[in-house]
Order: C-alpha cells, then structure tokens, then sequence
C-alpha cells in the first residue's frame, strides 16, 4: 500500500539546497568510491579505463634499429658491403670501415655509425658511399628512445585508447588491469512522452531516451537497463527499487508540484538528499540523492539541455571517482562577447579564433544550439566583458 505520508517529510536540509555549481560536482565525486580493477586482453582493454600505471617492461625501442631502408655504416667510408639485416633479424656486430644492408625496423648492431639512404648511396664495386655528409647517429632510433623498461607509459585514470593499447604490447605487455566498468540505469519519467512517430497534442517526443546511453557510453561507463516509468507513485518507487546500477538517473518529476513523482518516491525510500537543487541555469531543479543500498540517484530536469547539464554537474564527476579518474573539466577560453548572468550559467558555445562564442539557442528545452556547440561554458555570476574567460565543459561524445 502506498505511504502518503511520507510525501510531506522534509527530504533534505539547509546544506543541500541550491548548492553553488562546483560544490555540486565536487559532492558528486565524493559520494562515491573507485570500483575495483579487472584483467582483460588488449583489445578489450581499448575504451576502457587504465587500473594502475602501466610500465614498460622492455626499452622502446629494444635495439637499435634503423629508420630508413639503406645501409648501415661502421666507422668511416667508404665501407665495404659485409652482409644484409632485414626487419625480424638481427646482427649483434659488424666490423669498422663495413656496411650492411638494411631495411626500416631492422636490428642493427650497437658499433653502426648511422644509416645511409638508398637515395642518397653511391656503389661502386663492392663499396658504398654517401652523396651528403651524414652526422652520427642519423637514421638510427636508440634503445629505450621513447620509454626506458619501469618507466611509466600510461598512468592510472588514463582511457586506453587505440594508440595506448599499441604501446602495451610493444612493450610486451598482453593483459592491462582495467577498472571495472559501472552501469547506469536511465529511468525516463512522464505521461507525456511518446517514442515514435507525430506527438499527438499534449505529448512530446522522447529526446531523452535516444541521447542520455551515448552520454554513458562516452564517459566509459554502461547502459544497465533503460525503462519509461508513468507519472505514479508506485510505479515510480518500484522502478527505482528494480534498479541495480551503482548510478541511477533519472528524468523530470523533480519538482515538487501534484504530478512529479521522483523527489517523493526518493523521501519514501529514506534517500539522504545529498543535493537539493543547483544554483545554476539551466536545471536548478536538479537533485543527487543517496539510497540506503549505497546506489546514488541522479535526477536531472526532463528538458534537454537541462538534462544535459545536470549530467555533467551531477553524473560524470561520480563516473569520473568510479573508474578512478580525476575530475575533470576543459580549458579556459575568452568569451568573444558580452555575457551577463546572476547565476552560474552552462551555456553551448562554438569556439572561433580562440574565443567562445554562446548559442543564441540556450534556453533549457534546446537542443539546436547543441549541434553546432563544440562545448560547453561555465560562466560565473557577473557582468563578464569582451575577454573574460570562462571553464569549458566538454561534451560526453
């Protein structure tokens, strides 16, 4: 039977209503703690998050090697040719005044004075030489040139990326400890809502299921189950309690009028409100609430670029902790205009010349000024003049 009752309890207190925007991220990221690591294959690790420092096990490169398809030269010239070292063999030594013949990636002997490009030699008889002066060590990467063995490759909290897991296995490495990765359950609420075809009048079309998973996925996280919950109590509190994610978000019912169902589902729940509202524009409306299960319930505003900025206040910093990064936020950039504001303001910008410019399309149900957008910028309360600078926030795709 549904607890009426409950609806009226305060739910949170006076330290967690409209909470300055970077207070609101940095509770976020405390609110939670990095998952534990895991070991997967290499090309499972792309994507995904690095655990530890990762460290070379072997120079990089592991030999001396030659850049350039030519000949490899031994002292001075002119040298007489003394054999032939392709890529996957190796010669350990050469005589002076001797030249081997060489292509790109070969192992070369430690004695070789440089490498000679097919270009630039001249044969004659069983001797080579140079049509240009050639300084010592040219065309000859060193040992340990781009990493020495137990110097650190990769630090923990980096995405191993394509290039990064190429760095593991060059450096004979064929597992990498990844952070485990968290799920998020994406709970969209309201009556209104109509996935497909024309809205009829009084509904609209859900934006939000089609966009929210890739705002998971690009912050290295997973969708675990994604569900369109009616504006009930019941049926509100029942979605929430099925949830299993560490994360859980949620869309619209934030506010506290007759028909908006999560803030009071959250009271039911015994949540601590760790947030009550943002001082920013857009999604003030915006809570983080923490379940007696440990699972931490994001509830971002059911408009778009409302939604999108709560996420990024409330749902990236936790995910950031989770896979045990940072927290991160963009550069600063100038403002190409004037923008005032009385309150933190997110707004997209595109970035011309160097300095952001805001959308004209910024109001809290846009998505238009999105598509053009190459961030997000934080603008502080204030006048803020031609020049001032402002944080950028970046986007989760």
């Amino acid at each position: 039977m549904e607890n009426k009752a409950t609806h009226n309890v305060e739910s949170s207190n006076s330290d967690s209503k409209n909470v300055d925007w970077d207070v609101a991220r940095l509770i976020s990221f405390n609110s939670v703690t990095k998952l534990p690591s895991e070991e997967v294959s290499l090309s499972q690790a792309i994507g995904r998050t690095c655990a530890h420092d990762l460290i070379a096990e072997v120079d990089l490169p592991p030999a001396y090697t030659a850049m350039m398809d030519g000949y490899a030269v031994a002292g001075t010239g002119p040298w007489r040719i003394a054999g032939a070292v392709r890529a996957g063999q190796y010669e350990p030594a050469m005589e002076l005044g001797t030249a081997l013949r060489v292509s790109t990636g070969a192992h070369i002997p430690p004695v070789a004075s440089f490498v000679i490009p097919f270009e630039d030699a001249v044969s004659f008889e069983s001797d080579i030489a140079s049509r240009v002066p050639i300084p010592v060590g040219k065309h000859i990467r060193v040992p340990g040139e781009e990493a020495k063995a137990g110097e650190v490759i990769l630090m923990a909290g980096s995405l191993i990326t394509p290039a990064g897991a190429g760095l593991a296995a060059s450096s004979s490495i064929d597992q990498l400890a990844v952070t485990q990765m968290p799920s998020v359950d994406i709970l969209v609420t309201g009556d209104e809502l109509v996935s497909s075809g024309k809205a009829a009048p009084g509904s609209i079309r859900d934006s939000l299921s089609i966009q929210i998973p890739a705002w998971v996925t690009g912050l290295g996280a997973k969708v675990g189950q994604l569900t369109h919950v009616k504006d009930d109590h019941s049926e509100t509190l029942q979605a929430i309690n099925a949830c299993q994610s560490p994360i859980i978000v949620t869309t619209g019912g934030t506010a506290h009028g007759e028909f908006d169902y999560v803030r009071k589902a959250l009271v039911t729940l015994a949540a601590d409100f760790l947030i009550d509202e943002i001082d920013m524009r857009p999604g003030h409306p915006s809570v983080l609430a923490k379940l007696p299960t440990g699972q931490i319930v994001a509830c971002l505003p059911g408009n778009p670029l409302a939604a999108l900025v709560a996420y990024l206040t409330l749902v990236a910093p936790a995910l950031n902790k989770l896979l045990g990064q940072e927290l991160q936020i963009g550069g600063m950039i100038p403002l190409k205009s004037e923008f005032s504001t009385d309150r933190t303001r997110i707004v997209p910008v595109s970035i011309d010349t160097g300095r952001a410019i805001p959308s004209e399309f910024r109001g809290s149900a846009m998505l238009r000024g999105l598509t053009s957008a190459d961030a997000l910028a934080v603008v502080s309360p204030g006048k803020n003049e031609y020049g001032t600078l402002v944080r950028l926030l970046n986007f989760p795709w």
